[in-house]
């Protein structure tokens, strides 16, 4: 019997393992041999009396006509041995590669049948292992095993072989590239080498934060809060920032499913240092993945690695446009005012106008959190330590009025972290006397420190909140490194007048600190307040 035609479609999938092809031994799935022969059996996956026509080989199917002038064959290839995807690595995933690699030619396009459980890990993996291709790659799997009497496998495997049957190499399809000649990079993953560059969720609970930054680690991906955020504790930034400064590099992300990581509102993270790239809108898998592909590339500089992680290497971030660079003055007062002031420029007069308006603008921005027009200012070549007409500068407002966001970027900028005003004192004090706790850890980490002027009457103030049961006027002292044993005007501490009050969690703090044990805070109401330090 003469064989028909060469398919007009092939397509290689790859059986990894994973839940789509599990059996149940004694009440527990484990990956199951011969998918091939399941699906086989199954009328949505072959086509008998076609495959019979054409004179196919047992290990190649064809899918029921899809269109009127096309038919999909596959061949399933099963993995020796079979993986549940909670135990695939690195090295799985390099040998998945290589299998392309060695069957590029052979076929149209690739499905790769993996289990959930990573699978976004593989994915990322695969989208820096593979480059340039002009072949689709498409990754299935299923929460059910595909011959359970209802599965979920059956519509995702079926998509995925029509998909990449069907289709041409698009990059809304296939994340690996798109044109030119095809290039594997497994090297750049370094399969044989002990894990580097763990993720990290910053809400994880460690018990040394130094031990765990140490060699040989060479990169870290940070799961943060929001837009980027994370905790203003000084020990923390502290050994982040050291960290960075010994060459580790560490990409900040996101926790959350949607949005990306903002440099502006990235408060404490962008006080660790230059060391932290910023992920944007990138999955942590895929962070993970770009993260150990670009240590992995030989020659590179650490400014090349971070330039490399900046960019979009796969599809796997979004790069800010030219208009989300530049801050918009739509929609703040305070950006419209500098609008306006700007709009003035151009003549003598008006220059020496903003000449002597901008310090005192930029103090009311920073007091109000309003970053936007503090950008704009700063775009304009505004100097943002200029003091205002008290001897303020823009860092003594926005202390004074608990904006975090605000000092991250002036810290960030470079301003003076100890600035005097007229009367001597500093953002230190004055974050101190509102009790912004997030921005004495920021100004502590940034080297801040209060003066003897500043110290002179401390015995009496802290006895004063002592008397008043002021757990958060107490903590915010100690948070900015001043020693609560000191007395007061009557010799007697704040320890001795929580005493005499009956004030006993103001009591039992205090006691605390004077044996070198860390404790919380006692809040307002006998509330206590979280260790931010």
């Amino acid at each position: 019997m003469a064989r028909a035609a060469e398919p007009e479609r092939r397509l290689l999938a790859l059986y990894t393992g994973g839940t789509i092809g599990m059996r149940s031994e004694r009440g527990v799935l484990v990956p199951g041999r011969g998918l091939a022969a399941i699906l086989r059996t199954l009328p949505m996956f072959h086509d008998e009396e076609h495959a019979w026509a054409c004179g196919l080989p047992e290990d190649t199917l064809v899918l029921p006509r899809s269109s009127p002038d096309q038919r999909v064959f596959y061949t399933v290839l099963e993995c020796q041995p079979l993986f549940d995807s909670s135990d695939m690595t690195i090295s799985e995933w390099v040998q998945v590669a290589q299998t392309i690699e060695r069957h590029y030619e052979q076929y149209h396009g690739f499905v790769v049948i993996h289990g959930t459980d990573t699978m976004a890990f593989a994915a990322s993996a695969l989208s820096f292992l593979l480059e340039n291709l002009q072949k689709t790659v498409v990754l299935t799997g299923a929460q059910v095993p595909i011959h359970a009497l209802w599965s979920d496998g059956r519509e995702n495997l079926l998509g995925a072989l029509l998909m990449a049957g069907q289709s041409a190499c698009s990059s809304r399809i296939s994340c690996f590239g798109a044109t030119g000649r095809p290039k594997w990079t497994p090297g750049g993953l370094r399969p044989s080498a002990p894990p580097t560059c763990p993720l990290w969720p910053l809400w994880a609970q460690m018990s040394s934060v130094r031990a765990f930054l140490q060699p040989p680690m060479k990169g870290l991906v940070m799961e943060t809060f929001g837009s980027g955020n994370g905790p203003t504790k000084p020990d923390l930034l502290r050994e982040l920032r050291a960290a960075a400064e010994r060459g580790l590099v560490i990409v900040n992300c996101t926790h959350c499913l949607q949005g990306t990581v903002t440099s502006d509102y990235a408060t404490g993270m962008a006080m660790a240092g230059a060391g932290i790239v910023s992920g944007l809108d990138m999955t942590s898998e895929a962070a993970l993945a770009k993260l150990s592909y670009v240590l992995g590339q030989p020659g590179l500089s650490l400014d090349d690695r971070k330039e490399l992680l900046a960019k979009d290497l796969r599809g796997e971030m979004t790069p800010p446009t030219a208009d989300e660079r530049r801050p918009s003055l739509l929609g703040s007062t305070w950006g419209r005012g500098v609008a306006w002031l700007l709009g003035l420029s151009g003549s003598q007069e008006a220059d020496a106008v903003l000449d002597a308006l901008m310090p005192s603008l930029a103090c009311a921005a920073a007091h109000a959190g309003d970053l936007e027009a503090l950008q704009v200012l700063a775009a304009q070549g505004s100097d943002l330590s200029l003091e205002d007409f008290r001897g303020q500068t823009p860092l003594h407002a926005a202390a004074r009025g608990g904006r975090a966001r605000v000092v991250g970027m002036l810290l960030q900028r470079g301003v003076d972290v100890n600035a005097r005003d007229e009367d001597g004192l500093s953002p230190l004090l004055l974050a101190v006397r509102g009790r912004h706790l997030g921005v004495i850890g920021l100004l502590r980490a940034a080297g801040a420190c209060l003066s003897a002027q500043e110290l002179e009457d401390l015995g009496t103030e802290l006895c004063r909140l002592a008397a008043r049961a002021d757990g958060d006027g107490l903590r915010a002292w100690w948070q900015a490194g001043a020693d609560l044993q000191r007395s007061g005007y009557d010799g007697r501490s704040a320890l001795h007048v929580a005493e005499a009050a009956g004030n006993l969690e103001v009591v039992a703090f205090l006691q605390s600190l004077a044996v070198g044990v860390t404790a919380e805070a006692p809040g307002p109401r006998g509330c206590p307040v979280t260790d931010q330090t």
